[in-house]
């Protein structure tokens, strides 16, 4: 039965990422008072894509042809390790803790910014050096403000630090907690190339990070990396939501029944985290380039910070 659940769950990570994604857009739209797509275009886009061919540079390697592919199978491996739908680790959880998914969701970027240069397109190569000088700031502050769960749960696995705060929800409004939640916050819409720091529907070649360094995509590949930024969105806001905000309403890893009535229950708590997302996006403007160490420097400090107040609240 174990099993079966961590299949379920790897498919509601499949499944649902393009929907949440379609919904945030549609979200926005409406707030902006346009009519904006249906929630249902990205599952359109992914079929069209799919059904298409691919235009390959005759500059590009094997690195640029495989790279779609291992970025996919290491947001699939992340949604093995981190609960999703269960309170209680599957059968592979045990490959890594949520350092480990850390390091994982970094190759993934690592290999998309390799293609991106691999090509020898100056957008590639501008999104590419853009968003590799980002993650050099933006992995430090994510491994950081897992340690802030990790000094409250005593565990830097995710189950574990799922359950230490479930049990005890006077932790949700301890300042460790709250700055560590704070923090991941701000990485999510970094990671993610939202608002400040990117504008995840600009099309403006010169300013673009995420999607400058996948512009010699095209085709099957193109789909591939487009499902797999959908799938990084849905695995990071739940994280954000099971571990930092909402920690109850999770199935078990022995009880089917539990774990399909946790499914809606997981997509309401993304919409509370999408709302935030969609505020975010049409509230505030796009940073300036090099300001945007500043955001990441306030993420870093803030998680350095709830460190630190765990010690002092402990001693």
């Amino acid at each position: 039965m174990s099993f079966l659940i961590q299949v379920l769950q790897s498919l509601v990570v499949l499944a649902a990422a393009p929907l949440y994604a379609g919904a945030i857009t549609r979200a926005e739209a409406v707030v902006t008072s346009r009519r904006g797509p249906s929630v249902l275009q990205p599952y359109r886009d992914l079929g069209k894509l799919l059904r298409k061919g691919s235009a390959v540079s005759d500059q590009a390697s094997w690195v640029f042809r495989g790279a779609p592919f291992v970025a996919f199978a290491c947001y699939l491996t992340v949604s093995v390790i981190v609960p999703v739908i269960t309170s209680t680790p599957l059968p592979l959880a045990f490959l890594a803790d949520l350092i480990g998914g850390a390091f994982v969701l970094a190759l993934a970027s690592f290999v998309i910014s390799l293609a991106g240069l691999d090509t020898a397109s100056p957008y590639g190569g501008l999104g590419a050096s853009r968003a590799s000088w980002i993650g050099s700031m933006a992995e430090p502050a994510l491994i950081l403000v897992f340690f802030t769960v990790g000094a409250v749960s005593a565990s830097d696995n995710p189950y574990l630090m799922n359950h230490a705060i479930a049990a005890s929800p006077y932790v949700l409004v301890l300042p460790t907690h709250l700055l560590g939640l704070v923090a991941f916050f701000m990485i999510v819409l970094v990671d993610n190339g939202r608002i400040p720091i990117d504008n995840p529907g600009g099309s403006t070649e010169i300013s673009m990070i995420e999607e400058g360094r996948v512009l010699e995509y095209s085709g099957r590949e193109y789909a591939l990396v487009k499902w797999g930024s959908w799938m990084k969105l849905f695995l990071m806001s739940s994280i954000f939501m099971n571990v930092f905000v909402l920690p109850w309403g999770l199935g078990t890893s022995s009880d089917l029944p539990s774990a399909l009535l946790a499914i809606p229950v997981l997509l309401g708590k993304l919409a509370l985290c999408g709302l935030a997302i969609v505020v975010i996006d049409t509230s505030f403007a796009k940073l300036r380039f090099f300001r945007i160490a500043e955001f990441l420097g306030a993420s870093f400090l803030l998680a350095l910070v709830g460190i630190a107040t765990s010690y002092v609240i402990g001693a």
